[in-house]
């Protein structure tokens, strides 16, 4: 069998439990660590990766949050196949999804941008 490795059962093993321990570890010391408080929600912000700044205050707020509180503001420009998208780099947009005859997502539209975090010039 070519392209495939084989690993003996003792070689997974110790590969596995290597792999694992090092991946709790870090976890562990992550999910502890309170980086902010959401000003949103208030709820503990504890992981950096699912947070953004917030607009106004400029703490860091959860991801779902600043989702809900975009929907609640720009509820009157949404629709029919009118969502809102993560861009990036702290901009969302309203986005109009066009879909083809079966149903499937063809393609969208940015329609309006939104730029939500603030950016340091």
């Amino acid at each position: 069998m070519f392209g495939k490795k084989r690993f003996t059962p003792q070689i997974r093993k110790n590969f596995n439990s290597n792999h694992d321990d090092s991946l709790n570890n870090n976890n562990s010391e992550n999910n502890n660590a309170v980086i902010s408080i959401c000003p949103i929600c208030n709820a503990p912000v504890r992981n950096i990766y699912t947070a953004i700044r917030h607009k106004e205050a400029g703490e860091l707020v959860h991801f779902d949050c600043v989702i809900r509180e975009l929907v609640k503001d720009y509820r009157h420009k949404l629709g029919k196949n009118l969502r809102i998208y993560y861009i990036g780099a702290g901009d969302f947009a309203i986005v109009k999804e066009i879909y083809d005859k079966k149903g499937y997502l063809k393609t969208f539209e940015v329609v309006e941008r939104i730029e939500y975090e603030k950016k340091d010039v």
